[in-house]
């Protein structure tokens, strides 16, 4: 695993900041040709769009990369169904 991790919150323009697929695309190449494989996203990171961009871009390469995620932030205020384990969440 790389000792530089690469967050993804930029990943899609959604918040009215960030960025498209393509330039998301070039950064996910330029670190991984650098040595790069650990990268970190979220469930909320540009309202969704960072883990869809992250999951499109990995395709095919997915065993390459050392994935970390943030599951358990809030995706519907007030629903705690939303967020990550939650008590109606099945027990492993």
């Amino acid at each position: 695993m790389s000792e530089l991790c690469l967050g993804t919150m930029t990943f899609g323009d959604d918040w009215g900041w960030g960025t498209p697929k393509e330039t998301s695309a070039r950064i996910l190449d330029l670190y991984a040709e650098a040595g790069g494989n650990f990268v970190d996203t979220a469930n909320n990171y540009t309202d969704g769009s960072a883990e869809t961009i992250l999951g499109e871009l990995l395709a095919g390469r997915r065993d390459r990369f050392v994935l970390a995620t943030k599951y358990t932030v809030m995706t519907r205020p007030g629903d705690v169904n939303s967020a990550g384990p939650t008590p109606s969440s099945p027990r492993w």
